[in-house]
């Protein structure tokens, strides 16, 4: 007939583990912080749900029998992993962990971070890797999900179950290729408001809100394409008249290769505050903390 384990106290067990390495009820009793009537009447009853003696007495103490020797194997052993498990300082090790991280940001950490954090991580972690997601429609949600472990953004989140961090502060430029034939070496306002402009989706215009920057409601900015990357707004202005609203840290890198002109946003702009999003369920996971650590040092190089 098969034990129903339901039935069996499972806080005998480590007491019986205590017993057979101690030797002696007095020492297994010390160890435990229990009285030593109350450690020989857990053995009585762990004898009763084996059906065994468990131990015999000798000049030493108490010797195993060949049953508790065996019991004594198999759950020595289980016991330990289940203590590993538990206990939070024991269940994380980046030398040999292999979790995924993922990261929902747009492509200008990408660009300007990725590379070198992950060469950071491989100096401890040869097994974890990371996952970047494109900001979607709703992607709060993976966050409060726990299906995502961090956000990179420029918004700070509404929801109370999201905690942030500022990480970093970016400046805006404007780029515009070489030969471009209105703007050579200064942009003026009306120059800006004057081009076609390649952007990004809505969430750049939140950021970028121009009726608000320049004391002027209805200003826009002429759009004549939008694009889905940070990387294509260089892309695009390096081979036509459209210019790009970028950051200063990316247009420092690629200007040159895309032979651009980086000019001064034309109007007084506060600098854009970029912020670590992360959920609050998982503040005390000691993978996700030590993470976390990882990218903030990384993205502090960057200020």
């Amino acid at each position: 007939m098969k034990l129903n384990l339901r039935a069996v106290d499972l806080n005998l067990l480590p007491i019986f583990v205590a017993v057979v390495e101690e030797g002696q009820l007095s020492r297994a009793a010390q160890r435990l912080g229990m009285s030593q009537p109350a450690v020989s009447a857990a053995l009585q009853r762990l004898r009763l749900t084996v059906d065994d003696p468990l131990f015999t007495r000798s000049r030493t103490g108490l010797t195993p029998t060949p049953r508790a020797k065996s019991l004594y194997q198999d759950v020595s052993t289980h016991l330990q992993n289940v203590a590993q498990a538990l206990d939070p300082s024991q269940c994380f090790d980046p030398t040999t962990s292999d979790r995924t991280f993922r990261l929902i940001a747009p492509d200008y950490f990408e660009f300007l971070a990725l590379g070198s954090f992950m060469a950071s991580l491989r100096q401890t972690s040869p097994h974890i890797s990371v996952q970047m997601l494109p900001q979607q429609d709703g992607w709060n949600r993976l966050l409060l999900d726990n299906d995502v472990d961090f956000a990179i953004d420029t918004l700070l989140p509404t929801d109370d179950r999201l905690q942030a961090r500022p990480l970093l502060q970016e400046t805006l430029a404007v780029v515009a290729r070489h030969n471009h034939p209105t703007i050579q070496g200064k942009l003026t306002l009306e120059d800006f408001l004057a081009a076609e402009h390649v952007v990004l989706p809505l969430r750049e215009r939140q950021v970028l809100p121009l009726d608000q920057i320049l004391g002027r409601p209805g200003w826009r900015r002429q759009v004549g394409a939008q694009v889905v990357h940070y990387g294509n707004l260089f892309s695009v202005a390096s081979a036509s008249n459209l210019i790009a609203t970028v950051p200063m840290r990316m247009a420092t890198r690629l200007a040159a290769p895309f032979g651009l002109q980086v000019l001064p946003f034309p109007a007084p702009v506060p600098k854009i505050v970029i912020y670590l999003i992360w959920p609050r369920a998982l503040a005390k996971d000691p993978a996700h903390n030590w993470f976390k650590t990882l990218l903030e040092q990384e993205l502090a190089r960057l200020a």
